[in-house]
């Protein structure tokens, strides 16, 4: 498990910036390991999608803001 989830981490730290050509599932799933620019990258995107979101999304979206607040 730790093999996967080392190379997802791998793959999105190879990509741009650039995060609009992602789904919003993956934008959550890469939030929790970024860093600086990328992160606000990626906060900025999901803040733009926020309105077009299903509600599980927002609670995921919700609950992913909450552990960055708490240094998780």
């Amino acid at each position: 498990m730790k093999t996967i989830v080392s190379l997802l981490l791998l793959v999105f730290s190879l990509w741009a910036i650039d995060v609009s050509d992602r789904s919003t599932q993956e934008l959550l799933a890469s939030l929790m390991h970024a860093k600086g620019a990328q992160a606000e990258a990626i906060l900025h995107e999901l803040e733009k999608r926020r309105p077009m979101m299903s509600e599980k999304e927002k609670k995921a979206y919700q609950e992913a803001l909450e552990k960055l607040a708490h240094g998780q």
